[in-house]
């Protein structure tokens, strides 16, 4: 087998690559070709460099930045840096760490570049990267943060949401707040290109009042400069605020439509209605009630979605309907005065008046309670006078007369008359035990001091009849005793000697026979 022999052309080629090649990747700078930066903020250039080793370790590394003009922009020796970034740069990274990551701040319209480092190592060479620069996009405002939470969530559930930025300045990160509150935590990373990224997880718990309500979370960056980012919260919830509504009056006799009304989400899809005595027929928003009166009963109204259900208040119709005067409305009599009261159940409570044929009267005291008024008034009588009350309200009018004559005031004065005339008398009786006698008379031909006279006697005052049938009972001498005075006296003999009267016993004498 013949062997071909390669042009020495080719050789010499393969040759010079290998060289530059061993060269090339002594000297090297890693960064990116572009970065993106806000005006205003800080930005940081990622940079990294890599030199031909040799076995002695170097002493001291200077590094520089140039912008394609050989402007530099960054040296230790302030001095030597062009007037617009004085100030403004400052090299983070450690030259002997083959670090050479370069801070700008703040950062200007103009920076855009490109730049490239060079790197001055002691009693060794000195290089600049200018194969390798970077270029700065700077803008005048940031881009909204990414914002994530779930679509529908729940009242009274944990939720966790999420906010994030990129910006490219690790030392001063944008700061990230929420409109609502809750417990935050921020994480920090570094993406690629000088590019890093703050996120802030907030987790709160949803009320009623979130819904439809805008979950906010704004970014703030260094120079002032923020924006936000907004989604509107989808918050589940069972009703609430159930309530009855309709008229607040209705005529008695009449139809009301009443409708239950509820805040929920989603909507209700059913209704339940009741009273105090159980459920009701109807199964829609509305019911109608139809012939309502005083006594129709308050009703309750009950809200259902698939979150829950809940119920309204109770609802009492108000119920007008024109003035009636009670039964126990009437004027009582006492000798020289006249009460008369009043009683109306009527709603709306009305007036209630007292009059005369001639006019009106004052009412000397009036009391309401809910519905019922009553009415009194007291006043001296003539010897005949009808008193009316008169009722009225919205819805009618009622009148109702007294009349008060002068025989029935008459017979109220003879009773008591009588019932006076009877406690003197109750009180006089005992006294006729009291032996009225002649001393050394006959004591046993008139024994009008016993028992059985006495209450012979009471009877006689307190009922006629008795004292009539007692009478047939008894012998025509005790009659006569106590009904006939002169019989009673005439029997009495005047005593010459002595006091003619003498009490015998006293009131013990009296009982003793009995």
């Amino acid at each position: 087998m013949r062997s071909e022999t390669l042009p020495w052309p080719f050789l010499i080629h393969c040759i010079w690559l290998g060289v530059m090649g061993v060269d090339a990747s002594s000297w090297t700078a890693d960064v990116p070709s572009s970065v993106s930066g806000l005006q205003g903020s800080c930005i940081v250039i990622p940079c990294s460099f890599n030199y031909p080793e040799s076995e002695e370790k170097p002493s001291e590394f200077t590094g520089i930045w140039f912008k394609d003009t050989n402007d530099v922009i960054y040296h230790p020796d302030s001095s030597k840096v062009f007037t617009d970034y004085k100030g403004r740069t400052e090299l983070v990274g450690d030259l002997r760490q083959k670090n050479c990551s370069l801070r700008i701040d703040p950062l200007h319209r103009n920076d855009k570049g490109p730049f490239y480092f060079r790197i001055e190592i002691e009693d060794h060479d000195k290089y600049s990267y200018i194969r390798d620069t970077v270029s700065i996009a700077v803008s005048s405002s940031p881009d909204p943060p990414s914002l994530s939470v779930r679509e529908e969530v729940k009242v009274e559930e944990e939720v966790s949401a999420s906010c994030s930025v990129s910006h490219s300045c690790p030392s001063d990160p944008p700061l990230l707040t929420w409109s609502h509150s809750g417990t935050p935590s921020v994480q920090s990373q570094q993406l690629t290109n000088g590019q890093w990224e703050v996120t802030s997880s907030l987790t709160f718990t949803p009320s009623i009042t979130d819904h439809n309500k805008s979950l906010v979370c704004t970014a703030a960056y260094m120079g002032g400069k923020t924006v936000k980012r907004s989604k509107i919260l989808n918050v589940k919830y069972a009703p609430v605020d159930v309530k009855v509504e309709g008229v607040s009056s209705v005529k008695e006799g009449d139809s009301v439509e009443l409708r239950c009304s509820s805040d929920s989400n989603p909507a209700a899809h059913s209704y339940r209605w009741h009273n105090s005595r159980g459920p009701l027929p109807t199964t829609g928003p509305t019911i109608t009630l139809e012939n309502v009166t005083r006594l129709t009963e308050a009703l309750f109204c009950t809200a259902i979605n698939i979150e829950g259900q809940g119920q309204s208040s109770p609802l009492k119709l108000n119920v007008e309907y024109p003035p009636e005067i009670k039964v126990g409305s009437a004027c009582t009599l006492d000798i020289s005065m006249v009460t008369c009261l009043c009683i109306v159940d009527s709603e709306p409570p009305g007036t209630v008046e007292w009059s005369l044929p001639a006019g009106p009267l004052p009412s000397t005291r009036v009391e309401r309670h809910g519905s019922v008024t009553m009415v009194t008034l007291q006043r001296a009588l003539g010897f005949l006078e009808t008193i009316h009350c008169n009722a009225s309200n919205t819805q009618g009018n009622a009148t109702l007369s007294f009349t008060v004559s002068t025989n029935d005031k008459m017979l109220m004065l003879y009773v008591s008359i009588g019932i006076a005339a009877l406690v003197v008398v109750v009180i006089l009786i005992p006294m006729s035990a009291c032996l009225l006698t002649k001393k050394g008379s006959r004591r046993s031909d008139q024994p009008v001091t016993s028992k059985q006279d006495v209450d012979t006697a009471k009877g006689a005052f307190l009922d006629p009849s008795t004292s009539r049938k007692e009478q047939k009972d008894s012998s025509s001498e005790i009659h006569t005793n106590y009904y006939t005075n002169d019989h009673l006296y005439g029997n009495m003999e005047a005593e010459e000697d002595g006091d003619p009267y003498e009490c015998v016993g006293g009131d013990d004498a009296v009982y003793a026979n009995s």
